[in-house]
């Protein structure tokens, strides 16, 4: 059983959110953005508890609303379509459909006149299936009272032609009788349109089924204290590992510990008789002998022994990185390491592994970059990739670039905040979007008649990955250039004029040639990041493939594609007609001086370091007073930092966020 999609209604800042769930997703955006609303809501679905659950719980501070997180289910296992408990609420298609609600319930005042009490939440949960649009052919309506009102009705116990009274007869059927009948005239009679969805509130049993058939949803929060993780409590995951460790010792084994612990017992205690350590017996002798002074008593010293159940409490974790200590006085990037292993130790021994997997799990981790260095940071993600590619499932929300990669463009669920007024008070709500895979496909063979897999598309796409170019999933809107020489520079002659890119969240992304372009703008588009594209139209190149390139991307952005006479510069794009540093020559004084200085300064022969080049000119025009910006490049970052998302770039294809 996987999460197939989630629906998110009323739930702090979602509003009306749904979100597309595969094997491993990677939650992004800017801070109160609604990436941890969307992971606890995910959590109250799997582990309600009225705990979870307040007035500030309820979008915009409204408690008259109901929250409403909704879920599929599909890939069911065999034995899961088959489990007798669960079958009866599975949809047709073997999907199971579900839904937890919470609402918050004013208490009524004991007395006439008294104000009402305080509120309380109350959660309940719910299932949907393809119902007979008549009452009387639906299961869960089938009883003694309602068969004897429907009977008064007999004739209106029909499906067009098809008379009900031709299975039951005419004398009133008892409810199993009714209800074999029922199944009979469905399966004869009904078609599809004779069907529609209902929802059941809390059938009876149906918490349990949840509890017995969900995945196993672990959650780790952003901050979360390994002193309570390492605890060993009959409740916390810790424990419960240990005391499944004393489940599976074998009777002989534990009778060997028995064993040892009543001799431990006997060299304490005085039922061990000359086997009892003779310097506790000459203590209690010396203790009886000052008591006898002031009455007549014998004073026993006996240690309690410890059972095996006793000594589970009392383990302690240490960790030896090169200095053995307790993990609580280890650095937060290790004891965050430490709490990961516990829980997916944990998640094994309640879902089974390999073989003996009972069910799946889904890990759901808010920033597992924290306290973490960047090459830790990569072995997460490999180690959450190892984690989804083994049936389970991973969702986390990140902030680091390095959890990333632009070739796995459709984990990514890019939150963002949107406000608006309603009667005069602003409301913030959360917008997501996705970039699902067959939507690539369908595009790339809309584009060049080809057929492609997830597969080849991620390895199109992973020419395009760098950790930086990841960077882009993280801004605001995006400046995507051809290459260093415009990352080196525009971010100098930003702030020259007054632009503080940074502050902006305002990314320059580097897209390591004209070639990657096209792919890394329809990922950041698509994912609805504004981007202004920069770069050179290379007029005059004498490869093909160059110049095609150029009126690949001209195209794309809607612009005409033949090369432009002079720097063109538009709301979403500017194109140099040859390159930057040819184009731009005009408008900097004292071009071929700076250049020649720049070259000696940095020791440059030829035509190597073009960017470094055009960096030193870049600080050099800048630091002059009054700072000198070339004017097309003032135009272009007037441009750029103004850039908008207007519409979908694929083929045939509108996605929005949702």
């Amino acid at each position: 059983m996987k999460l197939k999609w989630v629906y998110i209604k009323n739930y702090r800042s979602c509003k009306d959110v749904r979100i597309n769930i595969d094997s491993m997703q990677a939650l992004v955006g800017a801070n109160n953005a609604g990436k941890s609303s969307i992971i606890r809501a995910l959590d109250l679905l799997f582990n309600p508890s009225t705990t979870k659950v307040d007035e500030e719980t309820f979008w915009n501070g409204d408690s008259e609303l109901q929250i409403w997180i909704e879920a599929v289910f599909n890939e069911l296992s065999d034995a899961e379509k088959e489990d007798e408990k669960l079958k009866p609420f599975l949809r047709p298609d073997d999907t199971f459909h579900i839904a937890r609600s919470a609402t918050w319930k004013i208490e009524e005042p004991e007395e006439e006149g008294a104000s009402p009490g305080d509120g309380k939440p109350v959660i309940s949960q719910h299932f949907c299936k393809p119902m007979p649009k008549y009452v009387w052919l639906q299961e869960g309506q089938i009883n003694g009272k309602n068969i004897t009102e429907w009977w008064k009705n007999k004739d209106d116990l029909k499906v067009g032609d098809a008379d009900f009274l031709g299975y039951t007869g005419t004398s009133k059927p008892a409810v199993g009788v009714w209800k074999e009948k029922v199944k009979e005239f469905i399966e004869a009679h009904l078609t599809d349109d004779d069907f529609e969805d209902v929802w059941n509130d809390n059938p009876q049993g149906y918490a349990g089924v949840l509890k017995g058939t969900l995945p196993h949803f672990i959650f780790v929060p952003a901050v979360r204290d390994i002193t309570d993780e390492a605890k060993v409590t009959k409740t916390n995951p810790f424990g419960k590992l240990l005391y499944a460790v004393l489940e599976s010792v074998t009777a002989q084994q534990k009778a060997e510990l028995e064993t040892t612990l009543e001799g431990l017992q006997k060299r304490l205690n005085r039922i061990g008789g000359a086997e009892r350590l003779e310097s506790i017996v000459e203590t209690e002798k010396k203790l009886n002998d000052v008591l006898k002074e002031y009455m007549s008593c014998d004073l026993e010293i006996e240690f309690q022994s410890p059972s095996v159940e006793t000594l589970l409490t009392t383990p302690q974790l240490f960790a030896d990185d090169g200095f053995r200590n307790m993990v609580t006085n280890k650095g937060h990037g290790l004891q965050r390491a430490i709490i990961f292993s516990i829980l997916r130790c944990y998640s094994e021994l309640v879902t089974g592994a390999g073989e003996q997997k009972k069910k799946p799990m889904i890990f759901a981790v808010e920033e597992p970059e924290l306290y973490m260095h960047p090459q830790a940071q990569r072995n997460i993600r490999k180690v959450f990739r190892g984690i989804a590619d083994k049936d389970d499932q991973v969702l986390f929300s990140t902030h680091s670039s390095l959890l990333l990669d632009v070739a796995y463009f459709d984990e990514v669920i890019r939150v963002e905040s949107t406000q608006e007024e309603i009667d005069g008070k602003k409301t913030v709500k959360s917008k997501v979007w996705q970039l699902p895979m067959w939507v690539m496909i369908e595009d790339l063979k809309a584009r060049h008649g080809k057929d492609a897999t997830a597969e080849s598309m991620r390895e199109l796409y992973s020419h395009a990955y760098h950790p930086n170019r990841s960077e882009g999933f993280f801004a605001k809107s995006i400046i995507l250039v051809e290459g260093a020489t415009e990352q080196y520079s525009l971010p100098i002659y930003a702030e020259a004029s007054g632009h503080q890119l940074d502050a902006l969240n305002i990314s320059v992304v580097d897209s390591g040639g004209k070639g990657s372009m096209d792919r890394l703008y329809r990922i950041f588009n698509e994912l609805g990041i504004p981007c202004f594209i920069l770069f050179d139209y290379d007029r005059g190149n004498g490869d093909k493939n160059i110049v095609d390139k150029s009126v690949e991307l001209l195209g794309l952005i809607g612009e005409p594609t033949d090369p432009p006479d002079a720097i063109m510069i538009r709301d979403n794009v500017a194109c140099f007609p040859h390159k930057w540093e040819t184009d731009l020559a005009p408008e900097i004084p004292g071009v071929e001086k700076l250049t020649a200085d720049a070259r000696k300064d940095m020791g440059l022969h030829g035509y190597s370091g073009k960017p470094l080049v055009a960096r030193y000119i870049a600080r050099k025009l800048t630091s002059q007073d009054p700072p000198v910006v070339p004017p097309s490049i003032h135009s272009i970052l007037e441009k750029a930092v103004a850039v908008k998302w207007e519409k979908c770039c694929l083929c045939e294809l509108q996605l929005e966020g949702d």
